[in-house]
């Protein structure tokens, strides 16, 4: 059996996914698009799906589905055929393009499996407890581990994703730190983690969804995918430390996507946070008496389509009935 035909059974989300760059919504529409590619009465497939069904599936509303999508079909995973009048948009799962990167996934972490496992001197008796990953030495070995780390909540983000200096990310430096005994700190409430960067399933996608605004807006001129583990972090900094509200970031992120200046020079949580007092006070200032009130309604909505979409989202995991 393949690991595309492993990754079809009833628990559709595949954290493993993440870990090829295409973010946590990107993950989970792939989860489900092979999910359902087992499940098509067409040959070749082919499989429709309406806008309203994926949020029903997902959760996920129509602009984080169009980013989803972008991303998929960017990275070669995701292809898609409109067709009939009104046309209907259909879907179909480059297989070889996936199955080619979970076996490159599954071994550059079998090697630093390896890698960490000799690296480290202990005495004959800590080698008789400690347990490490064999390389794998068939196609069996790689989808076993493969199917390992769909489950991980917390693993760590590749190091391909490290940040150049004129990416959006550049102020938050990828960080390889850990505990003592060479391990990452557990921490149970992470739902993200590399180094010292973390954050709660609540950061990450306030994260996710700002990068996805990010893409929407410079288009084909997107640079690549960011540390999301450093931007989890800024976001849980904003709230823990700066007292900030998740929906009050939301704002404010949008805000400088709208803005003239502001939106060529905030393109990252770190940057938000670092500037945050300057922009809120500009804000402040640039509302007009007769604007208040439509600028605190659009705040409401805003709040309040930030609310529906964590409801939507709450799980991770979904079970499918057979």
């Amino acid at each position: 059996m393949s690991t595309i035909e492993l990754m079809s059974r009833p628990i559709a989300f595949h954290r493993a996914y993440v870990d090829l760059g295409v973010g946590i919504t990107g993950a989970l529409m792939l989860s489900q698009c092979v999910y359902w590619r087992t499940r098509t009465s067409n040959s070749d497939g082919w499989f429709y799906k309406s806008q309203t069904e994926w949020q029903q599936e997902t959760g996920m509303g129509r602009r984080e589905q169009e980013t989803a999508r972008k991303r998929l079909v960017q990275a070669g995973f995701l292809e898609e055929d409109r067709r009939g009048v009104p046309a209907k948009l259909y879907f179909r799962v480059n297989t070889d393009a996936l199955e080619a990167a979970l076996e490159g996934l599954s071994s550059r972490m079998a090697e630093s499996a390896n890698q960490e496992c000799t690296d480290k001197p202990s005495s004959m008796a800590e080698s008789a407890k400690q347990e490490c990953t064999k390389a794998p030495n068939s196609g069996g070995g790689k989808r076993q581990s493969i199917t390992e780390i769909s489950t991980e909540t917390t693993s760590e983000i590749t190091a391909e994703r490290t940040s150049e200096p004129n990416r959006p990310d550049s102020i938050e430096p990828t960080s390889n730190e850990s505990d003592q005994n060479g391990q990452e700190p557990d921490r149970p409430g992470a739902a993200i983690q590399s180094g010292k960067h973390w954050g709660t399933v609540e950061d990450l996608q306030l994260a996710d969804g700002m990068w996805g605004d990010l893409v929407n807006q410079l288009g084909d001129d997107s640079p690549r995918q960011p540390n999301m583990a450093a931007w989890a972090n800024s976001v849980r900094l904003m709230r823990e430390r700066d007292g900030r509200k998740i929906v009050h970031i939301n704002a404010l992120w949008h805000w400088c996507r709208q803005h003239s200046f502001w939106a060529a020079n905030i393109q990252s949580p770190a940057k938000l946070r670092e500037k945050w007092s300057q922009l809120a006070m500009q804000r402040n200032r640039e509302r007009e008496p007769g604007q208040s009130n439509d600028i605190e309604s659009h705040n409401r909505e805003v709040g309040m389509s930030w609310a529906q979409r964590r409801s939507g989202q709450a799980g991770e995991v979904i079970q499918h009935e057979r």
